[in-house]
């Protein structure tokens, strides 16, 4: 089988920006790409989160691509929850990380969908990566057997964190795959672990000016298959992943001068992660979001398959502790056309 090779593209628009507009996009953009995130601040071991519903939206909502908006949040706690840019679901065992390396963990019965996720959130500790200490972690996976794997977005690489006692350690991971060809700040936004336990692994940076992202899947050898997928939208980026059920879904952000925030969520049969790269199919449109009062800087996702085939998502914004950005919370439902 001949491999295509990475392709990696910077869009550089040639439409001149208003100076007032310019300089809040690159504010914007700046806080949602920092190689540097602000160091940590100390949190309390656990605390009570409280969900408070955004006022006048009319929900439940069906929304284009067939998901239905059944809550959206805003969130406030004493915890330092700012920044959510990575959540990582197996079992009832919820992983939540901000991007400054905090990380948190609550309780999410498996037979519920994810709105039963509990109030509490546990501390459980800061990612400390030796001589690294502010590692932009903007990636989880939960393998089968429990071990965490972090997409580290400014190194860029794959890592296993080991908890310390007080915190996480950064481990090598054996057989990542060597991701330092990728642009700055450009590196491991969406990453999911398989049922057998192999990783999928979608780079920020690696989406042509075609609209094709890249997927790099680990195969049984422990080598890693190269593939791509067709975006519906021009101009996304993936920043999440999760495995559902039989299928991989893809969270996808943009920003515009004129369209604001964009979000969208994709699904793709896990069936044809192992096939030829041509033969990968078109993925299926779970949601467009298309409500501005909601719109903002999409990064952290849990999916459930319920008993009925069905399929609830949580979805979280990282505001970057920027003033003009919110901490939304949102949960969907969905259910494909056909099943």
């Amino acid at each position: 089988m001949t491999r295509r090779p990475f392709s990696f593209v910077v869009k550089v628009s040639d439409t001149p920006v208003p100076r007032p507009v310019a300089a809040l996009l690159a504010l914007i953009l700046l806080g949602s790409c920092s190689a540097h995130p602000p160091p940590a601040a100390a949190v309390p071991d656990s605390g009570k989160v409280t969900r408070i519903p955004v006022p006048d939206l009319d929900l439940p909502r069906r929304m284009q691509g067939g998901a239905v908006l059944e809550e959206a949040w805003t969130l406030r706690s004493r915890l330092r929850i700012s920044g959510l840019s990575a959540m990582a679901l197996q079992g009832d065992r919820l992983m939540l990380a901000t991007d400054d390396g905090q990380l948190f963990a609550t309780n999410c019965p498996e037979d519920q969908t994810l709105q039963g996720c509990d109030d509490r959130w546990g501390y459980d500790g800061r990612l400390v990566a030796r001589g690294a200490p502010r590692a932009d972690l903007e990636a989880l996976a939960i393998r089968p057997d429990g071990s965490v794997v972090a997409g580290l977005e400014n190194m860029p690489r794959l890592a296993l964190l080991q908890p310390d006692g007080s915190g996480y350690q950064i481990a090598k991971l054996p057989g990542a795959p060597n991701m330092r060809s990728l642009p700055k700040n450009s590196g491991p936004e969406a990453v999911a672990s398989l049922p057998d336990g192999r990783l999928v692994v979608l780079p920020e940076g690696s989406v042509t000016q075609e609209g094709q992202a890249t997927i790099l899947v680990e195969q049984p050898d422990g080598s890693w298959q190269t593939t791509r997928m067709l975006l519906p939208t021009p101009g996304l980026l993936p920043t999440e992943a999760a495995v559902a059920g039989d299928r991989l879904f893809v969270l996808l952000r943009g920003l515009g001068l004129l369209a604001g925030w964009q979000m969208q969520i994709v699904a793709l049969p896990l069936a044809s992660l192992d096939a030829r790269p041509d033969e990968l199919p078109e993925p299926v449109l779970v949601v467009t979001l298309d409500e501005q009062r909601i719109a903002d800087n999409y990064e952290a996702m849990a999916v459930r398959q319920m008993a009925d085939g069905s399929y609830t998502l949580l979805v979280a914004s990282d505001d970057n502790g920027f003033t003009l950005q919110q901490k939304l919370l949102l949960l969907f439902s969905w259910r494909e056309e056909g099943a």
